[in-house]
């Protein structure tokens, strides 16, 4: 049974562990100040929506519909509005309990890496590692999955989880926010719809919804399945060669030095 990789022993200092400890800072840090920067601005449109304000635009055409009437959209861009503070405040809680979340999953791997339980897969750290950098690379790039998937997949060095479902879960966790945010959005549309008795506009808005949120988790998800299976594969090349430390490394993973342990338990 060979041994898996721990942060400890031999590889202690190579660029392993280094890269674990950036993750261990940036993740949390880049997830509470998004999760600061979505929450006030939530709160900041959940406030700042007025019936008045909004019938005022409607009145000088700043907001236009060919399918209600101005009475009916003022109605619809109010809930609307309202809703989409809600989910934004909603989605920066849950980054920052995500932050919280990462911090403590962080500190049971560390505890079972130093012999206090089974050896860590690092499948939701690498994951979540993976997403973070999707997430703040979207706004540039427009396969940010990939790269995202990549970043996971590379520093998925655990061979009892595939770097390609590193990648892909990367993927699919980028997309979670944007899901929490458009299905408020969402329910604010089909609440201003419904009290202007448009049924059938709110079934369709509510199709389009699923529709695009399906078509982003597949793209997101295969095209980070994508990058992680590259990243894996150019790990498992580097793992060839001995690390900068002279650590061996076999099999894409790095020997620790330690008695061969059960790895049959899971994350």
């Amino acid at each position: 049974m060979e041994p898996t990789v721990t942060e400890h022993g031999p590889a202690s200092g190579s660029t392993e562990r280094r890269a674990r400890r950036v993750v261990d800072w940036a993740v949390p840090i880049l997830l509470g100040l998004y999760g600061l920067a979505v929450g006030f601005g939530g709160a900041a449109l959940a406030v700042a929506a007025d019936r008045a304000v909004i019938a005022e635009m409607v009145a000088e055409g700043m907001i236009v519909s060919d399918v209600f009437t101005d009475a009916a959209l003022v109605d619809v861009s109010f809930a609307t509005a309202r809703w989409s503070g809600i989910g934004l405040v909603v989605t920066g809680l849950l980054s920052w309990a995500g932050a919280a979340a990462f911090v403590a999953h962080r500190r049971r791997e560390r505890a079972r890496a130093s012999g206090a339980g089974a050896d860590p897969t690092y499948t939701w750290t690498d994951a979540t590692a993976g997403g973070v950098v999707t997430a703040v690379t979207s706004f540039l790039l427009p396969f940010a999955p990939m790269l995202g998937g990549f970043a996971g997949g590379y520093l998925h060095r655990n061979e009892r989880t595939s770097a390609t479902r590193v990648g892909a879960l990367s993927g699919l966790l980028s997309v979670l926010p944007l899901a929490v945010a458009l299905l408020f959005v969402t329910a604010g549309i089909v609440v201003g719809t419904l009290r202007v008795d448009a049924v059938g506009a709110a079934l369709l808005v509510v199709g389009i919804v699923l529709v695009s949120l399906l078509f982003t988790a597949l793209f997101s998800g295969g095209f980070g399945a994508l990058g992680g299976y590259l990243g894996g594969q150019l790990r498992d090349r580097d793992a060839d060669d001995p690390d900068e430390f002279g650590g061996e490394r076999e099999g894409g993973r790095i020997g620790d030095g330690r008695p061969d342990r059960d790895e049959s338990a899971a994350d």
